[in-house]
């Protein structure tokens, strides 16, 4: 994974005399990036461990393979998250989950300690889905809204990572995914409109849902993420805040997840 961050090399020149303003961009400094999601729906601990490569380098970031890997539920019992292979993989099955609890990431990576927690949330039943047509508007063909809804629970913080697919296959694209508190919804009845990002849905498409309840730091972890990708916050956007200590990239996200699918007709 390269480090998020888009680095900027800014070059005067001006006729007789030229200025060259060096920035870091990661010769000297690479950072660790660790990708954890902990599934609740199949009960599986998956991470991935890597390192930030030059920004000239166009080859893959190198992975890791010797690292140490564990996972702490609230109760203190540590479990180790195997290596699966030589691609910087540690999968770790039949990990059953406990909501509403907070589960502690470890991950020890030539004599650092890397540490992260993450609160996995009791999930919220997307009720569910329905569809509305439109002409089309900025540019879009004519075509279907989706309509996510769901019942949110009273008092409680809920941070949902809605997830769109198409005929079977999840959209991968960021701009195909979306955030929702509940802020201003506390308890209510939520309807909100979605659609893929560069194009409305279809007749006879069938429309995947997925609604993640996340921890509040991976909510804010993708909101910035989104936004970077968007092209949103300046010229020269930060990494996105992590939940891991010691400078490392990347999230841990545990999380409980509902699905519904609606064919347009």
């Amino acid at each position: 994974m390269k480090q998020l961050v888009a680095f900027s090399l800014l070059t005067l020149a001006l006729f007789s005399c030229q200025k060259v303003i060096d920035v870091d961009l990661n010769e000297a400094n690479p950072q660790v990036v660790l990708e954890a999601n902990y599934t609740a729906e199949d009960s599986t601990v998956r991470v991935r461990v890597s390192i930030t490569s030059s920004y000239f380098d166009a080859s893959t970031s190198p992975t890791v393979d010797n690292a140490i890997v564990t996972i702490t539920d609230q109760a203190g019992n540590v479990i180790t998250v195997p290596s699966v292979g030589n691609n910087g993989e540690y999968v770790l099955t039949n990990y059953i989950p406990q909501f509403n609890t907070t589960y502690t990431m470890n991950v020890l990576y030539n004599g650092v300690n890397y540490e992260a927690k993450c609160y996995l949330q009791q999930p919220v039943p997307l009720e569910e889905i329905t569809y509305e047509f439109t002409p089309g508007f900025f540019g879009l063909e004519s075509g279907y809204f989706v309509y996510l809804r769901i019942q949110d629970e009273p008092e409680i913080l809920n941070n949902y990572l809605i997830v769109l697919g198409l005929n079977g296959t999840p959209f991968s694209d960021l701009s195909d995914m979306f955030l929702q508190d509940d802020l201003f919804t506390d308890g209510n009845l939520l309807e909100r409109p979605l659609f893929g990002a560069f194009e409305l849905f279809q007749l006879g498409d069938t429309v995947d849902m997925e609604l993640r309840s996340v921890d509040v730091a991976v909510y804010d972890y993708y909101n910035q993420v989104i936004g970077i990708a968007s092209g949103g916050g300046g010229a020269a956007p930060a990494n996105p805040t992590s939940n891991w200590n010691n400078s490392a990239l990347g999230y841990f996200n545990a999380y409980g997840n509902s699905r519904r699918s609606v064919i347009i007709q």
